[in-house]
């Protein structure tokens, strides 16, 4: 059952090639599945000095959000700390779809308040890797079953260099296979 509740979570988190639809940060019941609406904007304070700082919707285009100060995409960490963050799927996204991964950063950051940008880059990250994982997670946190997790913690120097040494070798092992068994029989 809590299968099928992370699942339909990360289906309720994907609608309209991830343009956001959710806005609030709580659990539902509906007929019987709990749904998470991932983000939620704190709805009494919003005259607050540091919600000047976060991006906000473009007035032409509602599905779309702009920089409240001069944000250019060399704000962004590299995409190779997409890849080592988080594997392969962020680190393509970025690559194909640079727009599409910026308007997700700034989507974040509007409707969860977000101040730092490394750890919304760092959350869309974990979201394009993994939505049913990173669902799950914000689901607990909003529960209070966990702690909320940073997503942008500094990465490991050890986990970094065995995660090169492996890929490495599993790419060698590919090439390998490739040459010997495909292209030279």
């Amino acid at each position: 059952m809590l299968t099928i509740k992370i699942i339909i979570g990360a289906l309720v988190l994907l609608p309209s090639s991830l343009g956001f639809t959710s806005s609030r940060l709580h659990s539902r019941q509906r007929s019987g599945v709990e749904v998470l609406h991932v983000f939620q904007r704190n709805k009494g304070n919003n005259k607050s000095p540091y919600l000047k700082n976060l991006p906000r919707p473009d007035p032409d285009n509602p599905d779309r959000f702009i920089s409240s100060n001069n944000f250019s995409s060399k704000d962004l960490y590299p995409p190779y700390i997409s890849l080592l963050r988080n594997g392969p799927l962020p680190f393509f996204t970025r690559l194909t779809s640079p727009d599409k991964y910026q308007q997700a950063v700034f989507k974040y950051q509007f409707e969860s308040g977000e101040q730092d940008l490394e750890e919304a880059q760092a959350n869309m990250d974990a979201f394009f890797s993994s939505p049913d994982v990173w669902a799950e997670q914000k689901l607990r946190e909003q529960r209070g079953e966990r702690d909320v997790y940073k997503y942008a913690k500094p990465l490991d120097k050890e986990r970094v260099v065995l995660s090169v040494i492996w890929g490495s070798m599993v790419l060698f092992a590919i090439g390998k296979i490739v040459w010997k068994g495909i292209l030279h029989f």
